[in-house]
């Protein structure tokens, strides 16, 4: 929730005053009350000159940084996975006819529920 829903809500639940002990300004954080932010811009702040006035030392624009290594592989990675011992002896399903209960084909391809 923003700092400026919360303290609507607070300001709604218990006013602009003291009231009850309550004020919504002790649900702020210190950081953002008065005395803080004077003291952190009570000193003067320097500006960055511009790049091209920056002096950098002759050893620092000789050297050479090279990019990070790239691997150009895509997508997930493919691993093999170790099979736990209950996997090991699965049997696969087979087909089986609906029609003359044998297996190796199917009630579409049976040739014994072929009327002709």
């Amino acid at each position: 929730m923003s700092c400026e829903h919360a303290m609507a809500a607070l300001r709604e639940k218990y006013g602009d005053g003291e009231d009850y002990g309550n004020s919504i300004y002790g649900y702020s954080s210190p950081i953002y009350k008065d005395k803080s932010y004077l003291l952190a811009y009570s000193e003067a702040i320097n500006m960055v000159p511009l790049e091209v006035e920056w002096t950098m030392p002759q050893e620092l624009v000789d050297t050479k940084i090279s990019p990070p290594p790239y691997d150009p592989k895509l997508g997930r990675k493919k691993f093999k996975r170790t099979k736990g011992i209950s996997e090991t002896f699965k049997s696969k399903r087979r087909n089986r006819c609906s029609i003359c209960k044998k297996f190796r084909h199917k009630k579409t391809t049976c040739i014994m529920g072929i009327k002709s």
